[in-house]
């Protein structure tokens, strides 16, 4: 089942929200494929329709230190 998630930079301060959407590979071994990244740079930015769960897809959130 697919599920569509919505992830939204809710802060001010100087950090952008980075989301990496990744495809599991179906041989062991084999690295997952990062298939999209999408950066939040401002407050308020939220990710489109293009951000889903599947089984075989995860999503990394992260935090990123702009150094303004």
């Amino acid at each position: 089942m697919t599920k569509k998630v919505r992830i939204e930079n809710a802060d001010s301060a100087d950090y952008q929200v980075v989301v990496q959407v990744f495809d599991k590979r179906e041989k062991d071994g084999e690295p997952d494929a990062l298939v999209n990244e999408v950066v939040l740079s401002n407050p308020c930015d939220i990710t489109g329709d293009d951000i889903y769960l599947t089984s075989t897809r995860y999503l990394v959130v992260k935090e990123v230190d702009t150094g303004k």
